[in-house]
């Protein structure tokens, strides 16, 4: 093992006390922990980047499927609906990972002083998922980040500063270029992860697929093909799965009714609510809850 993913390792671990995600005292990161490998499971993945330490873990997304284990990591722009699971890990060798929540702002101001690159919007077709190899430099921020975990103070001015660098790294690898179209005014990609944000704050209202077209400056035939060849689904099919997983979420979490959480992400009716449900997550609602 090398010297710096070692270290990340140990620091990752000092500040993952129980499976699963822990939360830091810097905003927007967060240490993952998996002591066994877990069953494929259905979810949001909300948009981050994620340097693996140790382990391996697979992502799907329709039919691509995204393996990734130590010294790699995984990047998405946006929320996709996908299904995860980790497949190595153990409690000698958990499964040990660094998450950042994307900061779209940040993001675009590193990429904006970058010199331009000679890709063009349009060869850049891609899912909205990226997954390459860490390199030493990208490591070595890493490591500064999780050393500051236990540096409130110091945290305060320096994590910023290093978040900033890692962001500066994964837009130097060989997947950013296509990574900068999402932060970039103008291009396909930025308009469908800007429709993306509306939709995840209007949930519960109906989709208009000529709407959400207007509202970026795109043809509707357009906007559908581009949003379904970024996100894998048509932006009913994705909407609904953002619905699924949101009131999934205030089942489990907040303790809402099945009936309750329908209606709030705009389900009109509970008895569809609960056949797509059943259809996405393998079980009613009510089953789902009880199995916990």
């Amino acid at each position: 093992m090398s010297g710096n993913r070692s270290l990340l390792c140990e620091l990752i671990l000092k500040h993952a006390d129980q499976d699963g995600l822990n939360a830091t005292s810097i905003p927007g990161v967060r240490c993952l922990k998996f002591t066994k490998a877990t069953p494929r499971v259905k979810g949001e993945w909300a948009r981050s980047f994620v340097i693996v330490a140790q382990g391996q873990k697979e992502i799907e997304l329709v039919e691509n499927v995204y393996r990734y284990g130590q010294a790699h990591y995984i990047a998405a722009p946006l929320d996709l609906p996908v299904v995860s699971r980790v497949r190595k890990a153990s409690a000698t060798e958990p499964y040990l990972a660094l998450l950042l929540s994307f900061d779209p702002i940040e993001l675009s101001e590193v990429s904006s002083q970058m010199p331009l690159t000679p890709e063009t919007d349009s060869n850049l077709d891609s899912y909205g998922l990226f997954s390459g190899k860490v390199s030493d430099d990208m490591l070595e921020a890493a490591v500064r980040l999780a050393k500051l975990l236990s540096k409130p103070e110091d945290a305060k001015v320096l994590a910023p500063l290093v978040i900033r660098e890692i962001y500066y790294h994964l837009l130097r690898s060989p997947n950013g270029a296509a990574i900068r179209q999402f932060s970039k005014s103008g291009t396909r990609m930025h308009k469908i992860a800007k429709s993306i944000r509306n939709l995840k704050q209007n949930l519960s209202d109906s989709i208009d697929v000529a709407t959400l077209a207007e509202r970026v400056n795109m043809s509707r035939t357009d906007f559908f093909r581009a949003f379904k060849e970024i996100t894998a689904m048509s932006p009913i099919q994705y909407q609904k799965r953002l619905r699924l997983a949101e009131a999934r979420r205030l089942i489990f979490e907040e303790s809402e009714t099945a009936e309750s959480a329908s209606y709030k992400v705009g389900y009109l009716s509970t008895s569809q609510f609960s056949r797509e449900y059943t259809r996405v997550y393998g079980q009613a609602p009510i089953r789902d809850r009880h199995s916990r």
